[in-house]
């Protein structure tokens, strides 16, 4: 595949931190053998259920002129999640770690052009399109061996692959729940990190599409027409409702959310700007707590038909967030929707 670097025995020797009498995750992890690997064939052969790759870009974030970070979450990840511990509550065999599409060839144009610039939107647009070809090829490639996906990095525009991938490869359209401050249900105007779920509902890969925890000072007018003319198929769970003015409860809406997604192979999509000062292209002071995205998560992954976790849009880079405390968050969502996948039936 053009643009994906393979994970491979060097990084994880430069990453693993060894400790005497323990076992770390890295140690028990697969990953493919050689550059040379056909992922098809690594992945329908592959004992793992879960499979983990990165996307390193902020293209999509800057089409829609959001911040751009320096270091992609998928590099902070990584230091993180192989150096837990492999025990009773997790083993890593049930996981494969493929390596990261890494989109830097791109670099030196993108930051020379300018959003504000109609010509070069336009050009960021296309660059968006092209990522979005790629994202849907693994995610098709990932769905069809009868894996699950989990995505870290990227901006939401990644969304849009993520979906297309799930639903090409299933044959069917699927439901998806947005754990986001933002609804990212913005016009459909060229690609970009704030449409690809109007884009992916728009095209039909998506039946129901719920979003969790947008904050209303950001819903604009087209947003909210769109979750009023298509009530029975866009769901909208404002943070202000559960937080702020308790007219909802938080884990009954999460329910809700659950009951209402399940009956069809879903994707589970967490931005980080939703979670309270967490470093991301939409930092914000106000939101969830991390304990609660992780509750979210669980809640979420607790049914078979949950078949993909995408978290994006944090980078440390964007504050004084710690690439420590940022590795940690990731890592634990993912673990949290693995558990959570690997309990049921117990």
């Amino acid at each position: 595949m053009e643009n994906f670097e393979y994970f491979n025995i060097n990084q994880l020797n430069e990453l693993l931190v060894l400790r005497k009498d323990e076992t770390k995750f890295g140690e028990k992890i697969k990953y493919p053998s050689g550059k040379t690997t056909n992922i098809s064939t690594f992945l329908n052969e592959t004992e793992a259920e879960f499979i983990v790759f990165g996307i390193k870009e902020f293209v999509g974030i800057k089409a829609n002129f959001g911040r751009t970070g320096v270091k992609h979450s998928w590099d902070i990840f990584l230091s993180s999640f192989l150096n837990i511990q492999n025990n009773k509550y997790l083993k890593a065999s049930n996981v494969a770690l493929i390596g990261c599409f890494d989109y830097s060839e791109y670099n030196d144009e993108i930051n020379n052009l300018n959003p504000a610039i109609q010509t070069d939107l336009k050009r960021l647009y296309e660059i968006v399109a092209e990522i979005d070809k790629d994202i849907t090829y693994l995610n098709t490639l990932i769905h069809r061996a009868g894996k699950k996906a989990i995505i870290i990095g990227g901006g939401h525009n990644n969304a849009y692959g993520n979906i297309k991938g799930l639903a090409l490869a299933k044959g069917t359209n699927i439901n998806v729940v947005n754990f986001d401050a933002h609804t990212d249900f913005r016009a459909l105007e060229g690609r970009h990190s704030g449409n690809g779920f109007s884009y992916a509902f728009n095209e039909g890969f998506i039946d129901t599409y719920c979003v969790f925890g947008a904050q209303e000072n950001y819903l604009n007018k087209y947003m909210i027409h769109q979750f009023k003319e298509h009530f029975d198929k866009l769901k909208l769970f404002t943070f202000e409702e559960m937080k702020i003015r308790f007219e909802k409860d938080f884990l009954t809406s999460a329910n809700n959310v659950l009951k209402t997604i399940k009956s069809k192979f879903y994707g589970i999509e967490v931005d980080v700007d939703a979670i309270e000062n967490i470093a991301s292209s939409a930092m914000s002071p106000s939101g969830f707590s991390v304990t609660e995205t992780r509750q979210f998560v669980n809640i979420m992954a607790n049914h078979s038909n949950a078949s993909y976790l995408h978290i994006c849009e944090g980078s440390a880079s964007l504050s004084n967030t710690s690439e420590n405390m940022l590795g940690k968050l990731l890592t634990y969502l993912v673990t949290d929707f693995i558990k959570a996948q690997l309990a049921i039936g117990k």
